[in-house]
């Protein structure tokens, strides 16, 4: 059995994060794997200082590139991020997020030893010194699982090891020989971020292959800094929406039967799934009050943000149609490394 580590490539989408970006960059220099590179997909508009800084980092340390472009949406980033890796496993990093430890990528190196092993998401804190608050056996059922209607549970904030879960979190990583297996992201998604790829992903493991969850791997989580995919803003209509579009841009796309037939209790499900995510980590920065405020609201509310996302499904439907089973298009990105 091959005992040497796999080599990483731990690649980072930004997007008006500058600052955080190079707290980020520095923080994974100094990691302790012996074969990794570092791979920015820079999305932002910088001044020429800015930019002149991160080409220098790039100049004096060769494990690093730095490669720029238009914003390119969640999907998009993620495509970009696996295409341009030249390492085993493609480890994804947000800008507003920090490994914890010099051992972040040998930790997710170490489970790779395992053949079948083929995803991993590392645990996700609030602060370094965070203890677990979840009930233990709900966590234990639910962590990184898709329930009945295709919602994915997360529970990333656990410290028990779970030996297969349902999807990698977008900030874990992936053998790179399986994400080309399953065709990568599609980079036209703006909003869904890990379930494009990961819905697919699960129809097409092979015996024995999983996926796993390594609370022993921390990454600190910084939800309240401004800038990026806007994909964690907080808010009653944002979440129902996040919900219901991902229902019908993700689910109906890969569980088309068991969706259909579950439809006609969707408004409802919508409502009461939207509702439970504004009680968890959600909003986590949110008050008492404020989420009793956002789930009346969400409540009463409901109805016409239904009938606007079903307006939005009319207008997509014509474009939707005759783009089923064309192949993406990559974007263009570009770099100072070849």
């Amino acid at each position: 059995m091959n005992t040497a580590l796999p080599s990483i490539t731990a690649s980072i989408r930004s997007y008006e994060r500058y600052p955080q970006l190079l707290e980020l960059i520095a923080l994974l220099q100094a990691q302790d794997h012996p074969d990794f590179e570092i791979v920015v997909i820079e999305q932002s508009k910088l001044d020429a200082e800015q930019r002149a800084t991160l080409d220098a980092i790039a100049e004096a340390d060769p494990r690093v590139r730095v490669l720029y472009s238009a914003p390119l949406g969640v999907g998009g980033s993620r495509e970009a991020a696996w295409r341009n890796a030249r390492k085993e496993i493609v480890v994804i990093i947000d800008d507003d997020d920090l490994p914890l430890g010099n051992d972040f990528l040998s930790g997710h190196a170490r489970n790779y030893l395992d053949p079948k092993i083929v995803a991993v998401t590392p645990r996700h804190v609030f602060s370094p010194d965070e203890v677990c608050g979840y009930n233990r056996w709900r966590a234990r059922r639910y962590c990184l699982r898709y329930n009945f209607f295709g919602y994915p549970h997360v529970f990333c904030r656990f410290d028990e090891r779970i030996e297969s879960v349902d999807w990698v979190h977008g900030s874990g990583s992936l053998r790179r020989s399986v994400i080309e297996r399953v065709g990568g992201w599609d980079p036209n998604s703006t909003e869904h971020d890990e379930h494009p790829l990961c819905m697919p992903l699960l129809k097409q493991l092979r015996p024995g292959e999983r996926l796993v969850f390594d609370p022993s791997i921390k990454l600190l989580r910084r939800k309240h800094i401004p800038g990026g995919a806007s994909v964690r803003y907080d808010g009653a209509k944002r979440i129902y929406d996040s919900w219901i579009r991902y229902y019908h841009d993700i689910v109906l796309k890969y569980r088309p039967l068991r969706s259909i037939a579950l439809y006609p209790i969707f408004p409802v499900a919508s409502t009461v799934t939207a509702t439970r995510w504004i009680w968890t980590d959600s909003m986590i920065h949110s008050s008492t009050q404020e989420r009793l405020q956002d789930s009346l609201r969400t409540i009463a509310l409901s109805p016409v943000w239904y009938t606007q996302e079903l307006q939005r499904l009319a207008r997509k439907l014509p474009h939707f149609i005759p783009s089923l089973g064309r192949k993406p298009q990559t974007a263009t990105i570009t770099g100072r490394k070849p």
